[in-house]
């Protein structure tokens, strides 16, 4: 895991997983408990379906939902890895 790492800055996010490597924004004791589950779901995620095969289904999944909802925001909640992640949130 990285920390205080420029990339999920640069794209306005708080963490990304890249090649099985979390990278957060923010320090280790600013993380909290619901964001590591969140990006640790999406490790596994990569981890079981292969990074390329994880990517292209995520951004087809993207590009899918973007045409039928026409909301960006929207597109990125329906995509089945983020409902996933989104879930694993909840988990102790």
């Amino acid at each position: 895991m990285k920390y205080n790492h420029w990339l999920p800055r640069t794209i306005g996010v708080n963490g990304i997983v890249l090649f099985g490597t979390i990278y957060y924004a923010m320090s280790e004791n600013e993380v909290s408990d619901r964001l590591r589950r969140h990006e640790e779901k999406h490790r596994e995620q990569q981890e079981e379906d292969g990074y390329f095969r994880f990517k292209i289904k995520y951004g087809l999944s993207f590009v899918k939902n973007l045409l039928r909802y026409r909301n960006f925001r929207m597109a990125y909640y329906k995509i089945p890895y983020e409902i996933e992640a989104r879930e694993a949130e909840k988990e102790e």
